[in-house]
């Protein structure tokens, strides 16, 4: 069974299938273990994942965005894996890689502005103050996730937006290849870093990236069969004629729901004038135009 490919089915938004991994159950027991405050420990983890979810839909609505596809996302003690394939051309690329850092942003300012507004009357022990202080961890949590995510290193989005970067002005290989030797330094320096500060687990990260970062080859021999020919300018041209198509459409709704279904012919009055008006079509007119009683019987035929 396929490690990344297994997980429990959670739903299907935007048509986006989004699964949790087992492992991850085991993760946020582990994580809620920490907490003084069992309760507060699950609202810790939820509110982590639910934001690694938009961080993830982000990236697979911009991808869709960028004519390209999404259909999965994993969510796994490490985050969360948005399963992207945007139109193989670096602009199309560099917009799916920043969307998902962009949610975040937005994620901590939304978040820092929700407890400066609680602030002034988060007092102690209540419920405002426990709120206040949830939304402040969350906001702390996404400003790390930000800076955290934006290290120029394979397999955080900072290692892609440079080489999505590069790519536009070099091939995809030349650009891959600078971002990999880029991750390569970055997980050398940290594990120099780790056996100098003891901090042992920095091994482990330093080694995941060195393994993200040589699968990136096989990411880019899979990916460059992807579609061609995206225009930023075409695709936000498309984008106005496609509001300016669903104005249109809404504008004549309107205006058939408001307009009125019954007309006398030769008075004008509707069922708007007075619902109690009856119409009838006339058989010995030629176009079967319709009247009102009053004028059913009095009408020259056309």
């Amino acid at each position: 069974m396929d490690f990344l490919n297994s997980g429990i089915p959670l739903g299907r938004v935007f048509g986006i299938n989004v699964r949790l991994h087992i492992t991850f159950l085991l993760y946020a027991f582990y994580r809620i273990q920490q907490f003084p405050n069992v309760l507060y420990g699950i609202a810790f983890i939820a509110g982590l994942y639910l934001c690694i979810l938009l961080h993830e839909f982000g990236h697979a609505l911009a991808a869709r965005w960028a004519d390209g596809e999404a259909h999965d996302i994993l969510l796994w003690p490490l985050g969360g894996l948005a399963y992207c394939r945007p139109a193989w051309h670096p602009t199309a690329h560099l917009i799916c890689t920043v969307a998902g850092p962009f949610v975040t942003l937005l994620l901590f300012l939304g978040l820092l502005a929700a407890t400066q507004l609680l602030r002034p009357w988060a007092g102690q022990s209540t419920p405002v103050w426990y709120a206040y202080y949830f939304l402040g961890d969350m906001a702390r949590l996404n400003l790390f996730l930000l800076i955290f995510n934006l290290i120029p290193a394979f397999p955080m989005d900072g290692g892609r937006i440079l080489r999505d970067t590069l790519w536009h002005w070099m091939s995809a290989e030349q650009a891959t290849r600078i971002a990999v030797w880029t991750s390569r330094v970055i997980a050398a320096l940290g594990i120099l870093w780790a056996v100098y500060s003891q901090s042992y687990w920095l091994i482990l990260l330093a080694g995941f990236i060195l393994l993200q970062a040589q699968s990136e080859y096989a990411v880019l021999a899979f990916e460059v069969g992807g579609r061609y020919g995206f225009s930023l300018r075409e695709r936000l041209q498309r984008g106005r004629r496609q509001r300016a198509f669903h104005r249109g459409v809404a504008t004549q709704q309107a205006i058939h729901a408001t307009a009125a279904f019954h007309r006398c012919t030769l008075c004008g009055r509707t069922e708007q004038d007075d619902p109690k008006l009856e119409f009838r079509v006339c058989s010995e007119c030629s176009g079967g135009q319709e009247y009102c009683r009053d004028h059913l019987d009095s009408h020259p035929h056309i």
